[in-house]
């Protein structure tokens, strides 16, 4: 899969919002909607396993 990055935060939605989480955002998406905030995903990415991303 291609991962445009994996980082720690705070959940800040939905019924667990508070809880320390992690997050994996992909790259590549080809949806293109004008009110992305992550644009910066559309490109690029590096190719990770499933086993690279759990570890």
């Amino acid at each position: 899969m291609k991962v445009s990055e994996i980082f720690y935060s705070i959940e800040g939605e939905g019924i667990e919002i508070g809880r320390p989480e992690v997050f994996i955002r992909l790259a590549e998406c080809n949806l293109r909607c004008t009110w992305c905030d992550t644009k910066y995903t559309w490109e690029n990415g590096k190719d990770m396993s499933t086993n690279e991303v759990i570890n």
